[in-house]
């Protein structure tokens, strides 16, 4: 039986955590078993053989917690060839065998085809290799479908819909044709099958349009699913492609519906415009073509998955890291429709920003006659609020006047893992070239959360010689 949200309150202690205190991201002890748990994963990316050992860890362990469901978000398939796609079968049943869980119970597949398993074996067929037709998924417009129904032993449809414990579960492929215009449809064609008065789940691969890590998002679609789901508030849709971190607050947004970012098995994104160690972002600002100096940050160091339990109109998200078998954080919880305000600008407001311990410094090591690398210490989370990124500015500071000369931004080291405080967090590496102004210096750092609100800055006063 469902519980209501004033019953859930009653057993629950409170604790607030990096979000709104008391309500949207709020970890909370659970009075009773869920009514509803499912894992959820994205981009699986097989590949080679053995490169599945995340994907057996995230089985295992929705099994331990006694998923009534898992669900992936596509991308199984690396380069979209039925072997590929073949293993993550063959994983299942290894787990999973005859679909049951530990305990002898049902436990349902809700998988979706994603972009490289439809296209990632195109330049084979664009090339007539042979090994295309032996064994690409798309090698025919029939064969997605047959290949799915070969290895997963269930009817294949662009759209589907399952039931789970009373709760329902739409699935969109990601097909040859534009992706999800036919959601709506599909939608008003199982209306009878939603029950308004709880969540229904919906997956596709890439996020739907303006929702889970903004406008500016890597991987997002065309808008279709967005304006449909819309009609519905009930709605929960789980994405991935963009393989963003489930670090970063923004993976969850709440506005005419709900949209979650399920991040990536295979690898964490840095895809993010104007930072000095990111790699850009073609969704993103692209205005900018300075040569960046310092080392670009590798984030394929971590494996990202979700197990989400549902208590009535609450969802309760897990967030893991399965590379290194730790939590990413507290867990969150949120009310599906929510009950007030949880826009980005709202949440960004709520709590306090990072912040550097009592006594950190900035150090300035010179590398040659025209370059510096700036370095500093990890700052701290507040109010759970975890450092993103770093803003680095150089001001000039002579005859009573502060005159910004540089400003740049880079990302934290370990923003896409468990929080841990670090003697060196990023760095950044400036040509003196770059400030057009030169004397008595002051070198600022700041830190900045995921919504962009900045910390307390460090400051370290050289002179610059022009």
């Amino acid at each position: 039986m469902s519980i209501g949200r004033r019953e859930f309150l009653k057993g629950a202690s409170v604790m607030a955590v990096s979000g709104i205190s008391g309500g949207c991201f709020a970890d909370r002890l659970m009075p009773k078993a869920p009514d509803l748990r499912f894992g959820a994963i994205s981009d699986v990316h097989l590949r080679t053989p053995g490169d599945e050992k995340e994907l057996i860890k995230a089985f295992t362990y929705f099994k331990s917690m006694r998923a009534d469901a898992v669900m992936i978000s596509g991308d199984i398939a690396d380069t979209g060839l039925i072997s590929e796609l073949r293993r993550l079968g063959e994983a299942w049943e290894k787990v999973f065998p005859g679909n049951k869980g530990a305990d002898g119970r049902h436990v349902e597949k809700l998988f979706i085809y994603g972009n490289h398993d439809f296209w990632g074996a195109y330049n084979l067929i664009k090339n007539k290799d042979p090994r295309a037709q032996k064994d690409a998924i798309s090698y025919t417009e029939t064969r997605p479908a047959e290949v799915w129904e070969e290895i997963f032993k269930e009817p294949y449809s662009d759209f589907w819909i399952k039931d789970v414990k009373g709760y329902t579960f739409i699935g969109g492929h990601w097909t040859k044709s534009d992706q999800f215009s036919g959601l709506a449809d599909f939608l008003k064609l199982h209306k009878d099958r939603i029950n308004p008065s709880k969540p229904f789940f919906y997956t596709q691969h890439s996020h739907p349009k303006d929702t889970c890590m903004g406008p500016w998002a890597w991987g997002r679609d065309n808008g279709a699913s967005t304006e449909a789901l819309s009609k519905y508030p009930n709605a929960v849709a789980i994405s991935g492609h963009s393989h963003y971190s489930l670090t970063d607050e923004r993976s969850v947004w709440q506005g005419a519906f709900t949209s979650i970012n399920a991040s990536s098995l295979r690898y964490i994104s840095t895809e993010y415009a104007l930072r000095e160690n990111g790699q850009g972002n073609s969704h993103g600002f692209c205005g900018e073509k300075r040569k960046r100096l310092t080392e670009r940050i590798k984030a394929n160091d971590s494996a990202h998955g979700i197990l989400i339990s549902v208590y009535g109109n609450e969802l309760v998200i897990e967030r893991k890291d399965f590379y290194n078998n730790e939590d990413l954080g507290q867990n969150w919880v949120i009310a599906v429709p929510p009950e007030k305000d949880q826009s980005f600008e709202y949440r960004a407001k709520r709590n306090m920003p990072p912040q550097f311990s009592a006594g950190a410094e900035i150090e300035i090591v010179k590398l040659d006659e025209d370059k510096i690398r700036i370095e500093f210490p990890s700052a701290r989370s507040v109010d759970s609020r975890r450092v993103f990124e770093y803003e680095i500015t150089s001001t000039l500071v002579e005859d009573g006047v502060d005159l910004v000369q540089l400003q740049r931004r880079v990302i934290a080291k370990n923003f896409h893992k468990k929080e841990k405080p670090l003697a060196k967090d990023a760095s950044c590496i400036i040509s003196l070239g770059e400030i057009p102004v030169k004397g008595n210096m002051v070198f600022s750092v700041r830190p900045v959360d995921c919504f962009g609100v900045k910390g307390s800055p460090i400051f370290k006063r050289i002179k610059l010689d022009s």
